[in-house]
């Protein structure tokens, strides 16, 4: 299947999930730093590597808890996590979709949860982790981050891949198939065949910081992110 058509399926998942309530997978400092903070529900954490991305997504479930409520509801009616037409097998968390290379994982209480219709209780505590598909693999995460803004808020989401050894911003950029560079190869025009209007432009940040073009063969590292923001000139 053309990695165009793929892409354009994956934004019509965004859309529905946007529209569905989901929040942002970009305000992990600040939101993240919440997940657990409420008491009334259980906690919840989202993580890639080391990094905790739950947004606001301990909210969500806190909202959406019942008492009797299983694991597989809880996550559909939160809006925490998207389902592939079975139902069962999680396409996106708060947003966040993973390369082949990757599966989502899911704990409660420091167990490994297999049975979706686990009951959820108060006080629990879940994990839902993205783990190498290979088992025994090492594999270290990189994170590529579309950031729409207020503008275009449907095209935010992350993509999780793989650490490779001499990966730079370029590169991944290049091997997303998603993005569309100037013919200098520096700046980005189109991002999931969305061009800016004249008052806006694509910027690109590492690890929350403006990257200059001439960073843009910046050797990256395991756990970074690059993030690919909507913003108005």
């Amino acid at each position: 299947m053309p990695s165009r058509f793929l892409w354009r399926i994956l934004l019509g998942i965004i859309i529905i999930a946007t529209a569905g309530g989901c929040s942002s997978v970009l305000g992990t400092t600040a939101d993240g730093s919440n997940s657990g903070a409420r008491n009334d529900g259980p906690t919840f954490s989202l993580m890639v590597g080391d990094s905790e991305l739950a947004g606001s997504s301990g909210r969500q479930l806190s909202e959406a808890y019942k008492s009797g409520i299983s694991l597989l509801e809880l996550l559909k009616s939160s809006g925490v996590a998207t389902f592939a037409a079975d139902g069962l097998s999680i396409l996106s968390v708060n947003k966040v979709f993973l390369s082949p290379e990757w599966v989502w994982e899911i704990h409660m209480d420091g167990k490994k949860i297999t049975d979706w219709n686990s009951n959820v209780d108060r006080d629990d505590s879940i994990i839902i982790a993205a783990k190498p598909a290979a088992g025994g693999a090492e594999l270290q995460p990189v994170l590529l981050s579309i950031n729409g803004g207020s503008e275009q808020p449907e095209l935010t989401h992350s993509y999780v891949q793989p650490y490779t050894e001499d990966l730079t911003v370029r590169s991944m950029l290049k091997g997303s198939e998603m993005v569309q560079l100037a013919e200098d190869n520096r700046t980005v025009t189109t991002v999931m065949d969305y061009a800016p209007l004249s008052n806006e432009a694509w910027k690109l940040k590492v690890n929350g910081k403006p990257l200059l073009d001439s960073g843009i063969d910046m050797k990256l590292r395991p756990q970074d992110t690059l993030e690919i923001l909507l913003a108005l000139r």
